[in-house]
């Protein structure tokens, strides 16, 4: 699930019905504003595991792994391994000068042709940097 529903916890109900629009409750009682939706940004080359739930406005960053059943309530680094309830940083994937790297070659703008030439390489990143520089 992603970006579900933004609830207002400023005003006395969370409840849609006291909103403007559409709602799940198929009724409306008063017309305040929505607060308008806040996108969800999901990077380059991510695993979102089974399960997970991403909150509104969260930005995952490219090659990060979002463990199944978590519950994503702030952004995600590049990168990072986050699991758990509400979802944390178990480690990186890999170390700084590796994901600096990944970032700035941008590998996933590449063509399939010049993806296949190097996708050898793919199992290791350093290996694959190296190779790359010589592009």
């Amino acid at each position: 699930m992603i970006g579900p529903g933004v609830h207002p916890i400023e005003h006395v109900s969370t409840s849609p019905i006291f909103l403007t629009g559409r709602n799940v409750l198929g009724r409306n009682i008063s017309s305040h504003e929505q607060p308008p939706p806040q996108r969800v940004r999901i990077g380059n080359d991510v695993w979102i595991g089974l399960d997970a739930k991403i909150s509104s406005g969260v930005i995952i960053g490219d090659g990060a792994i979002v463990g199944m059943g978590s519950v994503v309530t702030k952004d995600v680094e590049p990168y990072a391994v986050v699991g758990g309830v509400p979802a944390h940083l178990l480690r990186y994937r890999f170390d700084k000068d590796t994901i600096r790297s990944l970032l700035e070659i941008r590998w996933w703008d590449l063509k399939d042709d010049q993806l296949a030439l190097h996708a050898e390489f793919f199992s290791d990143p350093r290996r694959y940097l190296r190779d790359h520089h010589k592009l």
